[in-house]
């Protein structure tokens, strides 16, 4: 049971006084109940929280004490004054936990919903020196962290997506290709670097109606294996940003953000119009916030604990106007404020399935960055995303309407077809001509029936399924139509430029 001390619960979104009274019982049972449908909802951030085990170098009674302490496998207790107060998420990892058990929790769902078409983020939050890399990637000290008992979510994702890749085309064979391409890069004092490509600068960030935001100059890694994959993951790290502050031997500078873009193309059986699938896989792990008296920075790492607070505070204030706008308010979303969350705006309330893993420290020298951490995970709690399977039929517009013309066929064949072999009237007359043995010609007759029933029911579902993908190529192929006639004009236009141009120059 809870500490004796606790005289409130919050629970996710709000705060429920356990004050004596029928009425106060019932509105904590309804506040309850919707908060957990809430939380068992598809399209919100599922939001883990992990607390890291004490350090063992911290003496004195105030930091050696801990600050909260896990319930259950849902909730955790705050130790707060004059009142303890409960948090309840998707999970509560225990300082026991292990990596796999952490990989199975955000990983795991987030590479195959990637598998599915989706787009895909694992976010690591929380302070400095609270474990974020160590739950991304692994021990720092160990130059093998893709074999090591240790690694973490990422190199484990990459195992997970490659053996799904190999089983997918061990089972349709030539009837499936996969594409899978990487990025590295890092956001440093409010400028993006590409890390596999040390000799580019600053690089910009777009927006595109076809591909949405962008790092323009970007380079791109086509990886075939885990071990590719992690190679790339490797070169990428060793150029990242890190420094010794107080709180943290190996501190992160900047915001690192690895991107898999997973491209399949399957077809039902050859010379058939292949669906292609596009979903982006993006791994993050942000750089911890710190207050500069716990930390003792000062000179450039001052500088540099001052750009990421103030990005990870307008990541904050993305997840308030979004928290907002799940209640039903009317709020302008600050995504440009920061480059982060520009760039992870599909993350946070758009076209994504996203995990959040919130990193906390249970020493009691942390209680204010511990709180506002789980604060900050209680609220992305509410946010609700609308994530898509982001799916094309490929085929040019002569074979989109060859396939059109084969379907209504195949539609009409399945609409005048007589479905049994047997129809209700061969039913009747077998039935008129019943012989002294009735209950044979009985169990023939129900026979008949069961097989002609069943019959019409296949039939049925055939020409639904017929329809369906008819409409959906239809519907394609007036996306193409539409996409040619735009490209027309576009080409036109351009070309009455230039003319105009040559016209100018040459008088």
């Amino acid at each position: 049971s809870l500490p004796p001390l606790i005289q409130r619960v919050d629970f996710i979104g709000g705060s429920v006084s356990c004050r004596a009274g029928k009425r106060t019982r019932r509105r904590a049972r309804f506040s309850k109940r919707l908060k957990m449908d809430a939380s068992t909802s598809d399209d919100s951030i599922k939001v883990i929280v992990r607390v890291r085990p004490p350090d063992q170098h911290i003496t004195g009674d105030v930091e050696n004490s801990l600050c909260m302490q896990v319930h259950d496998a849902r909730t955790i207790v705050m130790h707060t004054k004059p009142e303890h107060r409960v948090f309840t998420f998707d999970h509560v990892a225990g300082m026991e936990t292990t990596q796999e058990e952490i990989f199975n929790y955000v990983g795991r769902p987030t590479i195959e919903t990637c598998m599915c078409g989706y787009n895909g983020t694992v976010f690591a939050y929380g302070q400095t020196g609270s474990g974020k890399t160590f739950t991304m990637i692994g021990p720092p000290d160990e130059s093998d962290s893709f074999s090591h008992d240790l690694r973490g979510v990422i190199p484990r994702s990459f195992e997970y997506l490659f053996s799904l890749i190999n089983r997918e085309k061990q089972k349709h064979g030539d009837l499936v290709e996969f594409l899978c391409k990487s990025s590295f890069l890092e956001i440093y004092n409010e400028q993006v670097f590409d890390l596999l490509d040390t000799a580019s600068s600053g690089l910009h960030l777009r927006e595109s109606m076809k591909k949405g935001v962008y790092v323009d100059g970007l380079s791109e890694h086509i990886v075939a294996s885990a071990k590719e994959a992690y190679q790339v993951l490797t070169k990428g790290w060793n150029n990242r940003r890190v420094a010794s502050t107080s709180m943290n031997r190996e501190s992160s500078r900047s915001h690192a953000v690895f991107t898999v873009t997973v491209e399949s193309k399957k077809k039902e059986f050859r010379d058939s119009v292949a669906k292609i699938r596009t979903s982006l896989l993006n791994l993050v792990d942000l750089a911890g916030s710190e207050r500069q008296r716990d930390a003792q920075t000062e000179g450039m790492r001052l500088k540099e604990a001052g750009n990421i607070n103030r990005s990870l505070s307008a990541l904050g204030n993305v997840i308030l106007a979004l928290v907002d706008i799940a209640h039903g308010k009317q709020r302008h979303v600050h995504y440009r404020d920061s480059r982060l969350t520009f760039l992870l705006r599909d993350s946070l309330g758009g076209n994504a399935k996203t995990f959040l893993v919130a990193n906390v420290h249970p020493n009691g020298k942390c209680f204010g960055e511990t709180l506002s951490t789980v604060n900050f995970a209680r609220r992305a709690k509410l946010i609700k995303n609308k994530a898509i399977v982001n799916e094309d039929t490929s085929g040019n517009v002569l074979q989109l309407q060859a396939e059109i013309k084969k379907l209504k066929a195949a539609l009409e064949n399945a609409r005048v077809s007589v479905a049994p072999e047997h129809t209700f009237e061969d039913a009747r007359s077998h039935l008129g001509s019943l012989t002294s043995d009735g209950s044979k010609s009985v169990r023939e007759l129900k026979e008949l029936l069961s097989n002609n029933i069943t019959a019409r029911s296949k039939s049925e579902s055939d020409k639904l399924a017929l329809a369906e993908r008819m409409n959906q190529l239809e519907e394609m192929l007036s996306k193409k139509e539409k996409f040619l006639q735009s490209t027309k004009m576009i080409l036109r236009l351009r070309e009455a430029h230039i003319s105009n141009l040559e016209k100018a120059r040459s008088e």
